[in-house]
């Protein structure tokens, strides 16, 4: 008669243990999620998309105005200033500078949206772990240094990469001129040495 209690004593036992258990699995995940989903995150990703968004725009403005005065000294160098092709090759100048605009909004985006998937993609892995016995305080642990090696690693790609050239077009045209600019001199001076030009006349 003694064999039946220990049987649901033992049954109890495990479905104590199990309670247990998942308790605890739940007691991490809840504290892997705290980490994760803590407003100072949002803020923290915000920053960064603005910090990279600044930095594309400098580089963006520092190209705008190396094209600048590279345009205008080639239409001064092709006596273009002020006419129908001057009108047109600034409009061009201003249309890359809108499409650069949205390619620097395109990439801090991008870079804010690559840094919330490398947050969710350590965040599943914390979660999935905690069904294995990974305690709450280790797993907190984790998941702030998760936070921090992901952003870490967010600005030195981000911050790495350049914009690239964002006024083709525009160079484009400003080389042409130079070839036509250099090809004008070489008939100059070929014509220069041809005649004679600055040889000494001795009488």
């Amino acid at each position: 008669m003694s064999g039946p209690p220990k049987q649901s004593n033992a049954a109890d036992q495990a479905a104590q243990m199990e309670k247990e258990r998942q308790a605890a699995i739940r007691e991490t995940q809840g504290r892997v999620n705290a980490v994760f989903d803590n407003p100072r995150r949002a803020r923290d990703i915000s920053d960064f998309v603005s910090a990279v968004r600044s930095r594309a725009l400098i580089d963006l403005d520092r190209q705008n105005a190396d094209a600048q005065r590279d345009l205008k000294f080639a239409l001064a160098r092709g006596g273009l200033s002020g006419g129908s092709v001057s009108v047109d090759q600034n409009r061009r100048l201003g249309d890359e500078y809108n499409r650069g605009l949205i390619n620097v909004e395109n990439r801090a985006q991008g870079a804010g949206s690559q840094l919330e998937a490398a947050d969710q993609d350590a965040r599943s892995r914390l979660i999935q772990l905690a069904t294995s016995g990974l305690d709450a305080t280790s797993a907190a642990s984790q998941a702030a240094s998760s936070l921090r090696s992901n952003i870490g690693s967010a600005q030195a790609q981000a911050y790495g990469e350049q914009l690239g050239d964002q006024f083709a077009n525009v160079g484009s045209f400003v080389k042409q001129r130079r070839e036509e600019s250099a090809r004008r001199q070489a008939n100059r001076d070929a014509n220069y040495n041809l005649y004679g030009g600055g040889a000494a006349y001795g009488g």
